[in-house]
């Protein structure tokens, strides 16, 4: 089997040499450019804290070696979106369908707007105003002070992906059918396309849209006029953020869900068959690939000045009598070789990492209710300084950090901010 063949392998580099991991690694690297995120980070407007997708909370204090939970808030359904902080305030959808915004320091409820279907993607913020998708098939613009509705449209497809909101354009992938999609696209009738979006953020009229043949789930990374974002049809698009015109892609060999991350002028990413990639930003041809051996990846992964971060979901099998679980695991950036890795209790690692000046938090989650799923935090060496056990499935959320406070959604259908 091929479980078997990769596991043996895995085996055999790690007694050998963790170098051999990275494939197809790209020398000399262009050390001269720089990583976006160059001052301390002060708020999480989006899911990965930024335009830049980086997951990179630079500055920020990281949370107590002995952590303790300051709040919770109980919603009425599981969080799998991820939490924004923004104006002394967190933001998060809800399966329950709710757009729900909380007092930062105390966790108590300043306003929820209701939707027509469970939100699962995480809201984006910007010039007083939370936008967020649902599966409802609509992107919704609110107040952010108030909660009252800006605007909303309706874009033919569930929205599962995040917003990127830059220079008043509002950037968002729809469209989402297959795996935990499925049955609500069945059940709404909707379409197998997947569509990029780009809306003015003051009205929510069409700016462009581009079809691609399957969903878009990925969140996307724009800069410099250019905007990024997988989709499920095996690529990696790069696309003209004025017009919508492609300008490159890059095709991988499975779904893209993961939102890539931009950060000296490469883009990191992993895809549904396993892989972590890295892709020169301007001319879309790869500089390195790595394998961990994992049967997929569905998160993001955090860049820092060194390394590159992501959780991943191991193979198992009734050939195979061995549980493996998911793993934690930080690649040279530059080159792609493996440096360490951690193994968790959960058999998924679908929460994308955030990562600060050395320490790294993650969630985990599984398929059923079981105890050891929760939040590690991790020394950026891949040693654990704590871990926090949460409910139901676990944690899929990925966690934003903002002064010294670690804040994440739980399947429990609590919100959670952690010091």
């Amino acid at each position: 089997m091929v479980t078997t063949d990769r596991r043996r392998f895995l085996s055999a580099v790690a007694a050998s040499s963790l170098a051999l991991v990275g494939g197809c690694a790209r020398l000399g690297a262009d050390d001269q450019a720089s990583h976006p995120v160059t001052e301390p980070v002060t708020d999480w407007p989006s899911f990965r804290g930024d335009q830049y997708n980086t997951g990179f909370a630079r500055g920020v204090s990281p949370t107590s070696a002995d952590p303790s939970i300051e709040w919770t808030y109980d919603a009425d359904g599981p969080f799998w979106g991820s939490p924004i902080v923004a104006d002394d305030a967190v933001f998060a959808g809800s399966t329950d369908k709710t757009l729900y915004a909380l007092d930062a320091a105390t966790g108590e409820e300043r306003w929820t707007i209701e939707t027509d279907h469970r939100i699962e993607g995480t809201p984006a913020y910007a010039d007083t105003t939370v936008y967020v998708g649902s599966y409802d098939m609509g992107l919704y613009a609110v107040d952010a002070a108030s909660g009252d509705e800006r605007w909303h449209r309706e874009l033919g497809g569930l929205i599962r992906g995040s917003p990127t909101v830059v220079d008043g354009t509002v950037f968002v992938g729809v469209g989402c059918h297959n795996l935990a999609c499925a049955r609500y696209a069945e059940e709404a009738d909707a379409t197998e396309n997947g569509w990029i979006y780009a809306l003015d953020a003051g009205t929510g009229e069409t700016v462009w849209e581009h079809t691609v043949g399957n969903e878009v789930v990925s969140t996307p990374a724009v800069v410099d006029g250019t905007i990024y974002v997988g989709a499920s049809d095996d690529t990696l698009y790069a696309l003209d953020a004025g017009s919508g015109d492609v300008t490159w892609t890059y095709d991988v060999g499975d779904m893209v869900w993961s939102s890539p991350a931009l950060a000296f002028d490469t883009l990191y990413f992993g895809d549904w068959n396993g892989i972590v990639h890295a892709v020169d930003a301007a001319s879309g041809e790869g500089e390195w690939t790595a394998d961990p051996f994992a049967r997929y990846i569905s998160g993001s992964v955090a860049v820092d000045e060194d390394g590159v971060y992501v959780g991943d979901t191991p193979y198992n099998s009734l050939d195979d009598p061995k549980t493996h679980y998911g793993e934690v695991i930080k690649f040279d950036r530059q080159s792609g070789d493996e440096l360490w890795r951690f193994e968790t209790g959960a058999l998924e690692v679908g929460s994308s990492p955030v990562v600060t000046d050395d320490r790294l938090y993650v969630g985990t989650h599984g398929q059923t209710e079981r105890d050891g799923l929760g939040v590690h935090a991790l020394t950026t060496d891949g040693e654990e300084e704590w871990f926090l056990e949460i409910g139901g499935r676990g944690v899929g959320s990925s966690p934003a950090l903002v002064d010294g406070t670690l804040y994440f959604g739980g399947t429990d259908g609590r919100m959670y901010a952690v010091e």
